[in-house]
C-alpha cells in the first residue's frame, strides 16, 4: 500500500511537468505534446491485451495500443509518462494496471496520470460547465460529457472525481457499474454508435455553434419535427430532389359540371368489418419501408467504415472532412420503438393488436418527453411533434458544415421556416496525428539535405564547383 509520501511525490512530479512546460491547467491537456517535449519516442501498434508499454532504454519510448479509442490512448500515454518521470523500469500495462493497480509503482503511475491529464483546475471548470457539484449531481451522462470534453476515459474521470472528493465511494461504484455505451445511447435517444468513439449530441440550442471532434466521432442531431404539417428537416440532397418536382395544377372544372354532394347517411362498405389478414398484408406491401416480412435496411450513398483497427490506428490516409449520415430516423412522440421494431409496430397498428409491448427499454421514458405507449391503435394520437434523430459519423481532417432546412418536403416553392447549421472541425486521431508528424519531419529532413546538397556556395553536383 502506498504511503502518503509516495502519493505526494507522484502528485508533485505531475505538477512539476505541467509547470516546467508551462501547460495551462484549466484547458484540455495535450499529453502527446508533453511526450514530445520530454524527447520520448512515441509509436502506435496493434497490441491485443496490453494498452501501453514504456521502454526506458536509450532515449526512452512509449508504445500505445490501437485497439482502444482516443480517450483511453491519452490516459494510457499519461500513465506511461508517469513511469518514465518516476524512474520506473520497463512497463507493459494492461487495463487492470491502469484502473485497478495492485503494485505500488502502478498506483503511483495512476496517481501521476490522473493529475497530469485531469488537474484539479480543469476538473472543476468542466464540472461547473456540466452542473456537477457533488454526488447527487454527478449523473452518468454528465460525467461522460466531462470525460469527453477533457479527452479522458469515463472510468478515469469517475476515479478522479473520487480522488478529489467530489463524489463518495458509493457513487463511484455506482457510476463504474454503468457502461459508457449505455450512456451514449441514452444521450442520443437510442442511437448506438459503432466502436469506441465519442458522441456529440446537439439540438436546436446548438444551431450556429462550432464543435471540434476526433476523426470517427459521431455528431447526433436531435431536432423537433411535425410531419403532419408536410414540413421536415431537409438536407442538401433532399432540397435538390425537391427542386426537380413539378407541381401539376388541378384539372379545370367545366362550367356545366355537376358537383355531387356527399350523402350524410353514406358509410364506407368496410365500416364495421374487421379487415382480414390478407387485406392487411396487401395494404402493408404498398407502404415503402419496413412493413414487409423482411426488414429493409436503408441504403447509404457511400460506405461507412466500421471503426476497427484501421480507423482507430489511422492506417488509412485521412481524406477530406466529411459528415456521413449513418442513421436517420423519425421518432414519434408516443413511442420509443427502435428502428428494428418499426415493421412489427406498423403491422400491429394495421391489425388492431395491443401496442404495449413496443418500446425501447434502453431509453428512459423521460428522455424526449415521450408519452406512455397507447394500449391499442384506436388510442393513437393523430399528429403531434416528434423527434428527428440524425447520426453523423465524422471522417477525414478539417472543417465541415452540416446544414438542414425546415420546409415542405413536397413543394419546391415553399420557403424555409427555419435553418439549422452546425460547424464541425475534425481533428485526426492520436495515431494519425503522430504518423503525420513523422512524415512531416521526414520531409523536412529530406528537403534540408537537398537544399544543402544544392547549395550554390558549395557548388551544385556536376557543376563548376564540383570535383
Amino acid at each position: 500500500m502506498l504511503s502518503v509520501r509516495d502519493r505526494r511525490h507522484a502528485l508533485q512530479e505531475a505538477d512539476g511537468i505541467l509547470r516546467e512546460f508551462d501547460v495551462a491547467q484549466d484547458a484540455v491537456i495535450d499529453v502527446f505534446s508533453v511526450i514530445e517535449k520530454l524527447d520520448l519516442e512515441l509509436v502506435f501498434n496493434d497490441l491485443k491485451t496490453v494498452l501501453g508499454v514504456l521502454l526506458p532504454h536509450g532515449g526512452g519510448g512509449i508504445m500505445l495500443s490501437t485497439q482502444r479509442g482516443a480517450a483511453v490512448q491519452r490516459y494510457t500515454a499519461a500513465h506511461e509518462i508517469g513511469h518514465w518521470v518516476l524512474g520506473h523500469e520497463t512497463a507493459c500495462d494492461t487495463e487492470a494496471d491502469l484502473y485497478t493497480p495492485s503494485h505500488d509503482r502502478e498506483q503511483m503511475a495512476q496517481i501521476f496520470a490522473s493529475q497530469l491529464l485531469m488537474p484539479p483546475p480543469l476538473v472543476y471548470a468542466t464540472a461547473a460547465r456540466h452542473g456537477v457539484r457533488d454526488a447527487a449531481t454527478a449523473t452518468a451522462p454528465h460525467v461522460y460529457l466531462m470525460a469527453r470534453d477533457m479527452g479522458a476515459s469515463y472510468e478515469a474521470v469517475v476515479r478522479q472525481l473520487d480522488n478529489l472528493e467530489m463524489i463518495n465511494r458509493n457513487k463511484r461504484d455506482e457510476l463504474l457499474a454503468i457502461q459508457p455505451a449505455t450512456i451514449k445511447s441514452e444521450l442520443t435517444l437510442g442511437h448506438r454508435p459503432v466502436g469506441q468513439v465519442d458522441v456529440w449530441p446537439v439540438d436546436v440550442r446548438s444551431s450556429g455553434s462550432a464543435i471540434t471532434v476526433t476523426d470517427g466521432d459521431e455528431v447526433v442531431v436531435v431536432l423537433p419535427e411535425n410531419r403532419t404539417t408536410g414540413y421536415q428537416w431537409l438536407t442538401e440532397a433532399d432540397l435538390r430532389e425537391r427542386a426537380e418536382r413539378r407541381i401539376q395544377p388541378p384539372p379545370p372544372i367545366a362550367p356545366d359540371a355537376v358537383v355531387l354532394q356527399r350523402d350524410p347517411n353514406w358509410v364506407p362498405e368496410s365500416e364495421g368489418r374487421t379487415p382480414s389478414k390478407q387485406d392487411v398484408e396487401r395494404a402493408l406491401l404498398n407502404i415503402p419501408g419496413n412493413t414487409g416480412a423482411t426488414r429493409i435496411l436503408p441504403l447509404q450513398n457511400s460506405p461507412v467504415e466500421t471503426p476497427g483497427d484501421d480507423v482507430l490506428g489511422a492506417e488509412n490516409a485521412l481524406a477530406e472532412p466529411t459528415l456521413q449520415a449513418v442513421e436517420d430516423r423519425y421518432r414519434p412522440s408516443w413511442t420509443t420503438a427502435r428502428a428494428s421494431q418499426h415493421r412489427a409496430l406498423r403491422r400491429s397498428i394495421a391489425r388492431g393488436e395491443p401496442l404495449s409491448r413496443m418500446g425501447d427499454t434502453s431509453v428512459p421514458q423521460s428522455v424526449g418527453a415521450v408519452e406512455p405507449v397507447p394500449s391499442s391503435a384506436a388510442d393513437l394520437l393523430v399528429g403531434g411533434t416528434g423527434t428527428r434523430v440524425i447520426a453523423l459519423r465524422s471522417a477525414g481532417e478539417g472543417r465541415s458544415i452540416y446544414r438542414l432546412v425546415y420546409s415542405s418536403a413536397y413543394d419546391p416553392s415553399a420557403e424555409a421556416a427555419e435553418t439549422y447549421r452546425i460547424d464541425v472541425t475534425i481533428v485526426p486521431s492520436p495515431a494519425a496525428a503522430q504518423r503525420k508528424r513523422h512524415i512531416e519531419s521526414a520531409l523536412e529532413a529530406g528537403l534540408g539535405d537537398l537544399e544543402e546538397f544544392e547549395d550554390p556556395e558549395r557548388g551544385a553536383p556536376g557543376g563548376a564547383g564540383s570535383e
